[in-house]
């Protein structure tokens, strides 16, 4: 009997491995699928800038003043045609450039502009974000869709200063305020300025909108490379004409701060074809001239500057460089 059941036991366990083997096929773990290959992301581009060959700029091998003859508190006075710096006073330090900022928005705003040819277009219109801007800033007196040209916010930003004038400048060429300031950095970085640093379009004080009396001198450089550009901001006055937001026809006369390209100044000199002023608490009188003497283009920055200090200066300068 025992026997028997011993039989019986084992015959069903060998009529259950079938179905045993076939249970453990049945949990056994699919094969991995292979791994996905990974996404390829395009390479962000930077923004793509005129090339404008800026030289390799040195000292001059005798410099014309010396520092103590110097009264403003940074300057740097560059012959660019031969490419000699002959006065560097505190010229790499860092400063505060104020409104000699609109340099650098004045030259991004062209420049998309000469390649769209939108210079002369009514493609600007005043919006409420270009005036928001801190209460004391200077201003062109532009009012919420004011239309203008492109042409004409340049000649706003560059005689009159004005703060809304460098914004509108500032959304035209990349949309917002903050996407320019975004832009400006890089094009400070194309043109190999170490010491600058901007976060808005006017020059408005910031502890992080910064410059040094050398990198300002580069961008004006880069400045002069547009014959329009120096011209604009070689003149002392200026009409624009333009529509309202109603479409009513709007004056504006624009007068330069910069006096010595105003022919009835005493501050007025022959060798400047075009100048930029600044001024805030925190950084003092900056100013920025293009000359011409001889054929021969110069620059000179003065950063620093305390009341009635400028203009002495550049005719020391002058003085001593071209007579």
């Amino acid at each position: 009997m025992r026997r028997m059941i011993a039989a019986v036991v084992l015959l069903s366990i060998i009529a259950m491995i079938p179905t045993l083997v076939g249970f453990k096929q049945d949990k056994e773990s699919p094969a991995p699928a292979e791994a996905a290959a990974p996404k390829m992301e395009p390479m962000k581009q930077g923004p793509v800038f005129p090339n404008i060959e800026m030289g390799s700029w040195g000292p001059s091998e005798s410099t014309i003043l010396s520092n103590d003859d110097i009264s403003v508190g940074a300057l740097t006075f560059i012959n660019v045609t031969k490419q000699e710096i002959l006065i560097d006073k505190n010229a790499g330090d860092r400063v505060f450039p104020a409104s000699t900022t609109k340099l650098m928005t004045a030259l991004l705003a062209y420049e998309k502009a000469s390649v769209a040819d939108e210079l002369d277009q009514s493609v600007i219109t005043i919006q409420a974000s270009t005036l928001d801007i801190p209460w004391d800033s200077h201003i062109a007196h532009l009012t919420i869709g004011d239309k203008l040209t492109v042409r004409q916010a340049l000649y706003a930003t560059l005689l009159e200063s004005g703060n809304d004038a460098a914004n509108s400048l500032a959304e035209y060429t990349s949309g917002s305020t903050e996407a320019f300031v975004q832009l400006m950095n890089d094009r400070a970085k194309v043109l190999g300025l170490a010491g600058t640093h901007f976060m808005n379009a006017h020059g408005y004080s910031d502890p992080n909108h910064y410059t040094t009396a050398n990198d300002m001198a580069k961008i004006a450089f880069a400045f002069s490379t547009y014959p329009e550009l120096v011209e604009i901001a070689g003149t002392y006055e200026y009409k624009a004409e333009f529509d309202d937001i109603d479409g009513n026809d709007k004056r504006r006369w624009w007068y330069h701060l910069g006096s010595a390209v105003n022919e009835r100044s005493i501050n007025y000199s022959k060798y400047v074809t075009a100048t930029k002023t600044g001024y805030t608490d925190e950084s003092g009188y900056t100013m920025v001239f293009i000359m011409q003497h001889e054929e021969e283009t110069y620059i000179l920055v003065t950063m620093q500057a305390k009341s009635g200090q400028t203009f002495p200066t550049m005719r020391l300068v002058e003085e001593t460089a071209f007579q």
